[in-house]
């Protein structure tokens, strides 16, 4: 686009138009490697972009998923509650937080904070929708609990060790005395 205006002045600018309709969607799965908990699947629908990989950040109680936004677009994942959630203390739902990593026009890094839509919600899963635009590199959503810390088998190591070590130390108290 090329604009005159003034006392011959002029500005041109030039820009790439796609309507929504020419961008592919992607539907697939991606395998989240949840340490010594297994992996889990979560399934997702990309449009605009691609997804490159989902992990976790126990640090934050939340997932990442990492993308390459070729244009703006918008992406849908299911979350199986199971291992990653965002509940209040009574057990109702809470709000996930959605922050989006971005490069700004002047090519600076910066992290916003954005809204989501929630599809559908049951017991097995939330499906979240959530907008993004072109060059955003991850997002990240953070909930209450992400994988729980420890697995089943770990727990009952870890119960195990703790009631051998009482009894030892009960039986050694009782001879000593």
């Amino acid at each position: 686009v090329k604009v005159s205006y003034g006392d011959g002045h002029s500005a041109e600018t030039n820009f790439n138009f796609s309507s929504q309709m020419d961008l592919i969607e992607t539907t697939d799965n991606e395998v989240v490697n949840a340490g010594s908990s297994g992996t889990f699947d979560v399934k997702y629908a990309i449009k605009g972009g691609e997804v490159e990989k989902i992990t976790i950040d126990p640090q934050n109680f939340g997932l990442i998923v990492r993308i390459n936004a070729l244009n703006d677009g918008i992406i849908t994942l299911d979350l199986p509650r199971e291992y990653i959630d965002a509940e209040k203390q009574n057990g109702s739902d809470e709000e996930f937080i959605v922050l989006i990593e971005r490069i700004d026009e002047k090519g600076d890094l910066g992290i916003i904070q954005t809204t989501y839509e929630e599809q559908i919600t049951n017991s097995e899963f939330r499906v979240l929708t959530i907008n993004f635009e072109e060059n955003d590199l991850e997002i990240q959503i953070i909930g209450t609990y992400v994988v729980p810390e420890f697995g089943t088998i770990v727990m009952i190591i870890l119960t195990v060790g703790i009631l051998s070590s009482i009894l030892l130390t009960r039986n050694r108290l009782q001879i000593k005395i």
